[in-house]
């Protein structure tokens, strides 16, 4: 009975120890200088929407100049909120290691589709169906969709989602939807130049082979209008009858309708 009430004993008071030794530690550690701050930016290319020379401006704005202060002066909820808030940030994570470093890793929004609307006002769309304005410092080289298309304009350093109610009733889940289809598959990724909406509310797709128009229509039985393209693209490929032609229809179950110019 005696070694098991010194055994409880032992172990109570290694717990405590182990906490107090933590404390301690988290409050040296709390006390030490921040020496730098390191920024890394994850994207698709080497250059992009965010730039780092403007970022970290930004970064030491928010972190009141934290270089040479001690770890507890770090606002991380502040600097935090910052970069969360940027439209062209998708993620952002910052951290601080115990030599002192403050760690910043970014993972730029990557860009799918560029649409202008009626008012030549343009938003970008990413692969999660996220609006994201426009940035002054870059343009993304996506594919572009335009034509009588409308929707509400975007704040400049805001972002909104396609299932938003603003957005729901417009033609952009149309579009990202058919911008999905397109980027999967590779044959059409490289087909495919341009996304037009006409007049008459259907989509019209520019191809970089051939000067004919594909008209879609809408995008239902999207799969099937696209597996009859890409068939119809593969057999006429290189052929002179393929410049002949003046428009390319999908919009009819089960069959491609061609007009000649």
């Amino acid at each position: 009975m005696v070694k098991r009430i010194l055994s409880i004993a032992t172990w109570i008071l290694t717990g405590i120890g182990i906490l107090f030794l933590m404390a301690f530690a988290r409050q040296q550690y709390r006390k030490s200088t921040i020496k730098r701050m390191d920024l890394q930016i994850e994207r698709i290319s080497n250059a992009g929407f965010l730039q780092n020379e403007k970022l970290m401006h930004a970064i030491v704005r928010a972190s009141d100049s934290a270089v040479g202060k001690p770890v507890s002066a770090l606002k991380l909820s502040k600097l935090q909120a910052m970069l969360n808030a940027n439209p062209w940030i998708d993620q952002a994570d910052v951290s601080t290691s115990i030599n002192g470093i403050v760690n910043i890793r970014l993972h730029e929004r990557a860009a799918v589709l560029r649409v202008y609307n009626r008012l030549n006002q343009s938003v970008y769309l990413d692969q999660n169906g996220i609006l994201f304005p426009e940035n002054p410092d870059f343009s993304a080289r996506v594919m572009i969709a335009n034509g009588y298309i409308r929707f509400p304009a975007l704040a400049a350093t805001s972002t909104a989602s396609i299932f938003d109610s603003a957005y729901r009733a417009t033609f952009l889940p149309q579009l990202y939807k058919l911008s999905q289809v397109l980027e999967k598959d590779v044959f059409l990724n490289a087909l495919i130049d341009q996304i037009y909406v006409n007049s008459l509310g259907e989509i019209e797709l520019s191809p970089k082979m051939g000067a004919a128009t594909i008209i879609l229509g809408d995008i239902t039985e999207l799969d099937q209008k696209m597996s009859k393209l890409k068939t119809f693209y593969k057999t006429k490929a290189g052929t002179e009858e393929l410049q002949n032609y003046q428009s390319v229809n999908l919009k009819y179950k089960n069959q491609i309708v061609c007009t000649k110019r």
